[in-house]
């Protein structure tokens, strides 16, 4: 079950030994998946819901399982024979938690944290239309913040970083924007020059903290590259030692005959020079 980034689990304390499974439990005679799921979720959590769809089939401690994607109202509240704990020390919660925090909660089995995420929060790139410019705009400013580390810049007197530059993106004929989604959260976005041109620039790439280390970032450039075959430049800055190497790791795998250039800053000659690294995106 999914709110927007978070899934919910059944965080558990047994024995003294610390993990959390998903909501589920045994198939009772002529039930479905679906339908154990959806009871399952009201015995343990005290929600009623309704199965959306099977996410896969796969292995629980070595008996076999299915995983069902299941949709309700309300909040988790321990229910049934989980409300009663085998000892003081024991406990057993349900609670929301991000993709990034189940690994920290032991969830089991093994392996099945990056199964599920991977169904229940799958990436997605569109070009940005209208109604997504607004998304893009406030994840601008996360964007921006993590620059003003290396540009030295600050926000405005109203908390704003200035959005000039993204302005001109709505409005250029040659430019477009892609924004990057898992599941139904945004993630991202990439803004490129020229799509008229011979050659491409990233003009501005960024992804949002929790979604990096985890692949997203790769995916995303990937997909943005592989929309437009042919010669791309990417600018990026020494001094910004994360954004160097992963663009450096993707121009290896993806980019032909990538070379680099170092360039002044326009009007800032006292900040170090940007970086601009030149390939061949080849064509499907």
């Amino acid at each position: 079950m999914v709110r927007g980034h978070k899934l919910l689990v059944i965080a558990r304390v047994l024995d003294g030994h610390e993990y959390a499974v998903l909501p589920g439990g045994g198939i009772e005679p002529g039930e479905t998946p679906e339908q154990t799921a959806v009871r399952e979720l009201a015995e343990e959590c005290s929600m009623t819901g309704r199965a959306v769809r099977r996410l896969f089939d796969g292995d629980h401690g070595g008996r076999p399982a299915s995983y069902v994607l299941v949709e309700a109202e309300g909040e988790p509240v321990l229910g049934g024979d989980e409300a009663r704990a085998d000892s003081p020390e024991d406990s057993y919660r349900p609670m929301w938690a991000t993709e990034h925090e189940l690994p920290l909660l032991g969830l089991l089995p093994e392996g099945i944290a990056d199964l599920v995420a991977a169904e229940v929060w799958p990436l997605h790139v569109d070009e940005i239309g209208d109604q997504e410019w607004p998304v893009v705009g406030r994840l601008w400013q996360l964007y921006q913040h993590d620059l003003s580390e290396f540009r030295h810049s600050s926000p405005d007197a109203e908390g704003r970083y200035l959005a000039s530059r993204l302005t001109s993106y709505v409005e250029a004929r040659d430019r477009t924007g892609y924004l990057a989604r898992r599941g139904e959260v945004p993630c991202g976005f990439a803004l490129v020059h020229g799509t008229g041109r011979e050659r491409r620039l990233m003009g501005e790439f960024f992804v949002t903290r929790s979604s990096r280390g985890s692949g997203v970032a790769v995916a995303f450039a990937r997909e943005v590259l592989a929309h437009h075959p042919g010669e791309w430049v990417i600018p990026f800055q020494d001094e910004n030692p994360r954004a160097a190497a992963f663009w450096r790791r993707l121009a290896a795998e993806v980019l032909d005959d990538a070379t680099e250039e170092r360039f002044p800053v326009p009007g800032k000659p006292h900040l170090p020079p940007d970086v601009w690294m030149t390939g061949t995106v080849p064509g499907a």
